[in-house]
């Protein structure tokens, strides 16, 4: 394993994780992984009610962190983190649970759109694949221009993931022009993104978002790029991480982001 770190990692603390934390740091220490982030999801008000973190039991998850911190301290960093899912009715509360949880680091996502999870196919009936892609893109725009409380865009392309309708070779540049403005806004809040390794299960073989488009982000002016498996159970720890860094360096990106409290530090990628 390269000299890599995961971003992007859920619990048991997660609705769909399937593995402890110190499931996860057992094998991250297999890996040879340096340091990981847990990042479970705080998803409130969800369209199926499911329970999710919530301020009732967030206090619970970041006690079992610190536990971690003090099981593995010799062996790995392990790192406080949070995935808020924005929706525009939640951006006090999410305010309230950054201010009141003090972490390391924090992964900004959008799982819900007029109401609806992409991950369920209604989402796309009333939508040609472009038109559902731009929907997302329109929401994540928003959402990022009136929310500061997170360190990088999760998943830029979700909707890739879930989408019901036949995978065309160079979807990942529908609505390009609202991705330049999302980029633009990050870059200029001093935000980043994350290369989604999950993305590589898919047809299209590629990360979330794809390599062009984090090249674009780069090249844009932006700084802060993480790596994350977005892993829910112990084989989905740094999943094909070892690719992804070869198609960044190939696309000539030399440095990955790590934080701590918040704050980014940017490390070479070797």
């Amino acid at each position: 394993m390269l000299n890599l770190f995961d971003y992007h990692i859920h619990s048991q603390y997660s609705i769909d994780g399937k593995m402890t934390m110190d499931e996860a740091c057992k094998r991250a220490i297999e890996l040879g992984l340096e340091e990981i982030v847990f990042t479970d999801h705080i998803d409130l008000d969800w369209p199926d009610n499911k329970t999710h973190l919530d301020m009732d039991n967030i206090k619970l998850y970041i006690k079992n962190i610190e536990a971690m911190q003090e099981k593995y301290d010799d062996r790995l960093i392990v790192k406080k983190g949070m995935e808020l899912g924005l929706q525009p009715q939640l951006l006090d509360e999410l305010n309230l649970i950054v201010d009141t949880f003090p972490v390391d680091f924090i992964i900004a996502s959008i799982h819900v759109v007029d109401g609806m999870d992409p991950y369920l196919k209604k989402y796309y009936l009333d939508k040609t694949k472009e038109e559902s892609y731009i929907r997302y893109y329109e929401q994540i725009l928003m959402l990022i221009r009136e929310f500061d409380n997170f360190n990088v865009l999760g998943h830029l392309d979700y909707v890739k993931r879930y989408s019901p309708l036949e995978w065309e070779e160079n979807e990942h540049l529908y609505g390009l022009n609202v991705i330049d403005e999302i980029f633009q806004v990050l870059i200029e809040k001093g935000k980043g993104i994350e290369v989604n390794t999950s993305g590589y299960r898919h047809i299209s073989d590629a990360p979330m978002p794809n390599i062009e488009l984090v090249k674009r982000f780069i090249d844009m002016g932006g700084e802060i790029i993480t790596i994350g498996s977005d892993a829910h159970s112990v084989d989905g720890l740094a999943y094909s991480f070892d690719r992804a860094l070869g198609e960044l360096r190939s696309a000539g990106i030399t440095e990955l982001t790590t934080f701590n409290n918040r704050k980014p530090e940017n490390v070479s990628i070797v």
